[in-house]
């Protein structure tokens, strides 16, 4: 962590940082005119980031698989990956509380999201399992976010970089030894069986249109509430090995699908920022660097 910091916080980075800024701020009528992407500094600063970390750290290799973040590298005693995220704080400042991420970024599992029984059937709760692998070599993958958050006003053609951060996710066994395996904050978004792999599952497992709907199905409140905005069906076991009981379907895109995984999920920064090394000593899995 104090590594990877020390890259970032470095004058070097931060003047690269800014010359981004001022490049954007300098063709900012052009930028809107010629690309698609309103997000003006994310390919910027994920060069950045690559330029940084291959040339400041004694990379061994390219981590092979596919299933991890934007860039993975080999080091001597770790697997490093790191995603590149960025934040307009404009619009999305809420986002800077949390990280936000997919299956494949991380090595823990968390336990499943409203998990219950509902009249007396069980519904295995939305899963989130990791794809990635927790080690390979015998080193430790380990997953690190920097985030850059900017204010871009589009109207007022402006643009204006405010900080930047480090996050550190806690690796496999910590989730488990330290959290209970229960950090994750929820789920971002849900996912479904969709048509094409109900072919595959079974003609029960598709997406049913609204006037398909069963009596026999047992309406219920995810959430505990008292608002139903799910099924569950007591006649099908879930197709999936590692969710456990009936298929629960709920509405989206005006048909009734069954939830498989969840697609997204975060983690809030205040649940990894106070950490813990084997010896007992205190570190900080959040930093920031203020840009004035």
């Amino acid at each position: 962590m104090n590594e990877i910091f020390k890259v970032i916080q470095s004058d070097s980075f931060l003047k690269n940082l800014i010359e981004l800024e001022t490049y954007i701020k300098d063709n900012y009528q052009k930028l809107r005119e010629l690309t698609s992407e309103e997000n003006k500094i994310k390919v910027g600063v994920e060069r950045l980031i690559r330029f940084y970390f291959y040339t400041h750290f004694e990379v061994i290799n390219i981590y092979p698989s596919p299933i991890s973040s934007d860039m993975a590298i080999e080091l001597k005693d770790v697997i490093l990956n790191i995603d590149a995220k960025t934040i307009n704080m404009i619009t999305n400042r809420g986002d800077d509380n949390s990280i936000h991420f997919q299956k494949n970024q991380i090595t823990f599992d968390n336990v499943p999201f409203f998990k219950q029984y509902v009249e007396g059937y069980l519904f295995g709760g939305a899963t989130f399992p990791s794809r990635m692998d927790s080690f390979y070599r015998d080193k430790p993958v380990l997953t690190f976010f920097i985030t850059v958050n900017y204010e871009d006003i589009p109207k007022d053609e402006t643009f204006k970089l405010t900080h930047y951060s480090l996050c550190c996710v806690p690796h496999k066994e910590i989730v488990d030894k330290e959290y209970g395996n229960k950090i994750l904050e929820n789920l971002k978004s849900w996912g479904y069986i969709g048509k094409k792999e109900s072919e595959t599952l079974g003609d029960q497992y598709k997406p049913l249109n609204k006037n398909n709907f069963s009596n026999n199905w047992i309406g219920f409140s995810t959430g505990g509430g008292t608002r139903i905005n799910a099924w569950l069906d007591p006649s099908l076991p879930h197709p999936y090995n590692d969710i456990e009981g009936y298929c629960v379907r709920k509405i989206m895109d005006n048909k009734y699908k069954i939830v498989s995984y969840g697609v997204s999920s975060r983690i809030s920064k205040s649940t990894i920022t106070d950490r813990k090394d084997s010896n007992g000593n205190l570190w900080k899995g959040v930093k920031k660097v203020k840009i004035t």
